[in-house]
Order: structure tokens, then sequence, then C-alpha cells
């Protein structure tokens, strides 16, 4: 249970149930998964789930899947996590809108399950380094924090001392 636990989740969001088959068949051994058929349903997994990274068809009823990517950049809570769009779309105009919304790559369908994974893959590295550089700078900004203090309190005594001479 913790092993599945420590796994990365995925959320794949597709309204067609063969494409949804196809890359839970995929996927499953290696992540956790997710699955919305729609994106309101996207939208209120991200935001309670927080997936390491969402796959998302474009073409779908209601919101399509430029607006669910571009709402949720806009939310604290989702904007770091990376969408990859998977669509049958190919115009390049299509891809640059995708990418004008905030997603971080594009696979053409019908997609190549290896594909897929190794695309997964190098966004799931690419977060988690992304995340230590964030968690590093939060370290470094204490560091800083605390020697500007301890220099600030040698500056104040050094003054006292100084006036006290004089």
């Amino acid at each position: 249970m913790t092993e599945n636990f420590l796994k990365p989740l995925i959320l794949i969001v597709d309204d067609n149930p063969t494409n949804l088959d196809v890359l839970v068949a995929a996927l499953k051994k290696s992540y956790r998964l997710g699955i919305a058929k729609d994106g309101n349903k996207a939208m209120e997994f991200a935001r309670t789930n927080r997936p390491d990274v969402i796959l998302l068809d474009i073409m779908m009823p209601g919101m399509n899947g430029y607006d669910v990517c571009e709402n949720l950049k806009q939310l604290e809570t989702t904007r770091d996590i990376p969408v990859i769009f998977i669509t049958a779309l190919t115009a390049p105009e299509e891809k640059i809108r995708g990418f004008e919304a905030g997603g971080v790559d594009f696979i053409t369908k019908p997609f190549f399950a290896p594909e897929v994974l190794a695309r997964i893959n190098t966004h799931i590295s690419l977060k988690r380094l992304k995340d230590s550089l964030e968690h590093q700078n939060i370290i470094l900004e204490e560091k800083v924090k605390r020697k500007t203090a301890a220099l600030n309190e040698m500056l104040g005594a050094t003054i006292q001392t100084m006036a006290l001479a004089v």
C-alpha cells in the first residue's frame, strides 16, 4: 500500500472511453491514476488531489482542454502541475494555443504508449528537479536571514562598543 502511494499520480482527462482504456492499461503499473471525463471533473480532481502530471484531451464537450489548462494555471494550488495535451489536433496553431494556455507538451493521437510513458517520465523528473530547487531556495533564504541577523547584531555590538570607547 505504501509503495503504491509513493508512485506519482497522473490525471487522465478524456471523454473517449477507448482512449481512457488504452492509457490506463499503459500507465497503471507505474503510476497511480485519476480519471475525469470532462473539464469540470478534471478541475475538481486537480484541486483536491494535486496530481503530478495531467494528460488532457482538448476536444471535450463543455469545457475544452485549453479552458481547463488556463483555469488550472490561474489557481495557486494547481498552476505548477505539468499539463500534457493528448489530442487529434495536429495544426501548428493548435499546438501554439496549447502552449499559450500553459501546457508543457503535446502528444498527437493516435498515441504510442511508450512515447506517452517517456514524456510523462520526463515531466515528472523535471517537476521533481524544480521542486527540489525551490526547496533549496527556501533553505538558502533562511540561511541568508540568519546570517544577516547575526551580522546586524555584531554591527550593533561594534557600534555600541565604539560609542562606549569614545
